[in-house]
């Protein structure tokens, strides 16, 4: 439970029954306390000088700023200093809690009292119900015989048992502590005793944090067989916390795990860490016994003043596959840095190194690059005469290998960029730039990417000067037509640059992820790094028609092509789309929210023969009641890993909200160029006021060094207010 037995907080609860019962006694010996904001109401007030009781019978309200009580009668002994209220007793707290009871006794301090047959309704409209409950010594609160459920009780039969509730015989709850106490409680499921328990106790809802064991996971495994995790998270202090989570499997043995956080006034810290002594099965099926496996993932992020801050990420495994076995992670890449960065105005600055761990198979980590140091600025200016900016990127790099090439390179790019819109609405951006490289490098093959060392590789000082200048003009027209708007752009881009520019004695570190496609079009450099540059004179033209309407609908078209004017190119892979000097076509087609249905088509078409050379659909068709959502890529002679491959996939998945309650989510993926299943799931979700009920089923037929193809069923319960079990 989160906050629901706080349980009335009896102290709150009845201050106003003891001010009103006050007031009814002023009120009847004509001696009213002015400054006492409340105010009494009831058909009658009495009150007995001989017996010394003050009494407000029928209807009695007692307001006191944003609590209320009401209640059929209202007494108090001014011998003995006691409250009673008896009869449909409510109280309508500040909060939205609203406290129901028969009969109630405090003594005029609160710190005694009694209460019988109590109902609570919270804000989040959690039930708490007791036979009777005590206030003893001011801070402690017992209630005999509670029960405690957050779910909505049937609306037809409200008599019938919720879906599951807590019962104990007594409920304590200590406000000094800050701790709520169960003896000999039971939580049902539908009316049904399921779990018992002779002691359970929690923090109350006015700690937001507190050392303790968390509810276990309990799970199996292909890899790992049964699992078992018995979590305890330890609040060190206000601003630091560590969940020490070890995982016992039956197959690997113990797995350590754990997370420490800690917050600064300056910045923020995190560590992920754990670790095993297990078999790990490396290649050729060579089985390595009882060998250390482990890895570390923190993070740190701490501001030096308004304008600079510095951070690091740390990623490190003792191997490949660990991550994927034991699920901590599935990145195919981990990296290690540390920077200083500022930020002023439209200005940015850093200094920054970093390393890499590559987890792919075939893959030499001493032809990994680090990089140490790496320093950049980038400055924009504000708009000048018409409306010209200036900018300038500047980067310093020393780029170094265990084994291969090294190179330390000096670039700035400077530029200018002037906007200009005609009388006729023809826009128009005028560009001129400069980008200048210094090398100094070791073992560069010339010949091509290799990074191992060889005879004929270069060492030396090289570098270039790259200009470039161009001119972009758009001439959009639209139309307005009752809620329908639509905008057809006619979009031409011509750039003036040097041919060449890519000498073989200049490395390729940065700019080896190239893609071409419709977002890239009209890019000056299409390379994304800096290492290679989009050279040659080349003029780039395309077609966009964008429509809306008032209600959200939208939906777009991108048709394009360059062509370059130096003739084909061998700075581009065969099937780049950019080869020869006509570029393939390049486009989308975009349907957004229009009646349950989006879509997004992305193309790329060789201009000879019109064969599809990339396509990629994704598809959201239907509503909450059958959405199915279709995810297809095709990719022709891709360079993945200096293998040229196809790659063809489609992923097929359905999300139904099958009643008010029940949903269902399938998802099943195919490499359509192996011909083979990638991976299938099915769900099931149950989803209501007080329990979650997740199950999943996943099928996996993939294989990767140790990782064998697997099946895995979870069922994962949440509690509302009582927590999360969640099995591996």
């Amino acid at each position: 439970m989160k906050n629901s037995v706080s349980a009335i907080a009896l102290s709150l609860s009845f201050s106003a029954c003891v001010i009103g019962a006050k007031l009814v006694h002023a009120q009847a010996t004509d001696a009213i306390e002015q400054n006492v904001p409340a105010l009494i109401s009831a058909d009658e007030v009495i009150y007995d000088e001989g017996l010394g009781i003050v009494t407000a019978a029928g209807n009695v309200e007692i307001s006191q700023g944003q609590r209320t009580v009401l209640a059929d009668t209202i007494s108090y002994n001014i011998n003995n200093n006691v409250v009673t209220a008896t009869g449909n007793i409510s109280l309508l707290e500040p909060s939205g809690d609203i406290v129901f009871a028969e009969h109630v006794e405090l003594t005029e301090d609160l710190k005694e009292g009694f209460i019988r047959d109590i109902r609570v309704l919270l804000t989040d409209r959690s039930r708490l119900a007791a036979s009777s409950g005590q206030l003893t010594g001011g801070n402690i609160s017992v209630f005999t015989n509670g029960v405690f459920s957050p779910c909505e009780l049937c609306k037809d039969n409200p008599d019938r048992a919720p879906i599951w509730q807590l019962k104990a015989k007594k409920i304590t709850h200590n406000k000094t502590s800050q701790t709520i106490k169960y003896d000999h409680a039971w939580m049902e499921i539908f009316g049904v005793p399921i779990i018992y328990t002779p002691y359970l106790a929690h923090p109350d809802p006015t700690v937001k944090r507190r050392s303790g064991f968390l509810l276990p996971s309990y799970g199996s495994s292909t890899q790992l067989g049964n699992t078992l995790q018995i979590p305890y998270y330890w609040a060190i202090d206000e601003s630091s916390e560590f969940l020490f989570a070890p995982i016992a499997t039956t197959k690997q043995g113990i797995v350590l795990a754990g997370e420490y956080e800690r917050k600064f006034n300056t910045g923020d810290l995190s560590i992920e860490a754990s670790a095993t002594v297990a078999d790990r099965r490396g290649s050729n099926d060579t089985v390595h016994s009882d060998e250390f496996r482990g890895q570390i993932i923190s993070e740190g992020r701490f501001d030096l003043d308004k304008t600079w801050r510095w951070g690091y990420n740390l990623e490190r495994a003792t191997d490949d596959t660990y991550g994927r076995v034991y699920g901590f992670n599935t990145d195919s890449e981990l990296e290690t840095s540390a920077f200083v960065e500022g930020f002023r105005g439209r200005n940015y600055a850093k200094i920054d190194s970093y390393t890499f761990q590559s987890l792919r198979s075939n893959v030499d980590d001493s032809e990994n690059p680090f990089v140490l140091p790496r320093a950049e600025y980038n400055f924009v200016s504000q708009p000048g005469i018409r409306g010209g900016t200036y900018r300038l990127d500047s980067n310093l790099q020393a780029l170094g290998r265990s084994e291969g090439r090294d190179s330390r390179r000096l670039s700035m790019i400077g530029g200018w960029d002037l906007p200009y819109t005609g009388s006729w609405g023809d826009q128009y951006k005028l560009t001129g730039q400069i980008q200048t490289d210094g090398y100094w490098v070791n073992d560069v093959n010339q010949d091509g990417p290799e990074v191992r060392p060889g005879d004929n590789n270069y060492s030396g000082v090289t570098g270039r000067a790259f200009p470039q200048l161009a001119l972009e003009w758009r001439y959009p027209f639209a139309s307005y037509r009752g809620n329908f708007t639509q905008t057809v752009e006619p979009i031409v881009q011509g750039i003036l640059a040097p041919n060449g520019s890519n000498p073989g004695e200049i490395p390729n570190d940065d700019s080896q992820e190239f893609e071409f496609d419709d977002t890239s079009l009209f890019s000056l450099n299409r390379f994304a790094g800096t290492d290679r540059v989009d050279s040659g004179s080349r003029v780039s033209y395309g077609f966009k028609w964008t429509a809306s309407t008032i209600s959200g609908n939208q939906a777009d078209f991108l048709l394009g092509q360059s062509y370059r004017f130096n003739g084909k190119s061998a700075l581009y892979e065969e099937n780049s789309g950019l080869r020869d000097p006509l570029s393939d076509i390049v486009g989308h087609v975009g349907i957004y929210t229009i009646d349950n249905f989006d879509a997004l088509y992305r193309f790329r078409v060789d201009p000879d023969d019109f064969s599809v050379n990339r396509n990629e659909i994704e598809v959201t068709v239907g509503p909450k009641a059958f959405n199915l959502n279709l995810d297809y890529v095709f990719l022709k002679d891709d360079n993945i890993n200096d293998e040229t491959i196809d790659r063809e996939e489609v992923k097929v998945g359905i999300n139904s909200q099958l009643t008010e309650y029940w949903s269902l989510n399938s998802s099943y993926t195919r490499d359509l160029d192996e011909d083979d299943s990638r991976e299938a799931s099915l769900g099931m979700i149950y989803q209501d006021e007080c329990i979650i009920i997740d199950s999943l089923y996943t099928r996996t037929w993939f294989r990767d060094r140790e990782l064998e193809p697997d099946n895995r069923f979870t069922v994962e319960l949440t509690f509302k207010h009582l927590g999360t079990i969640q099995p591996l």
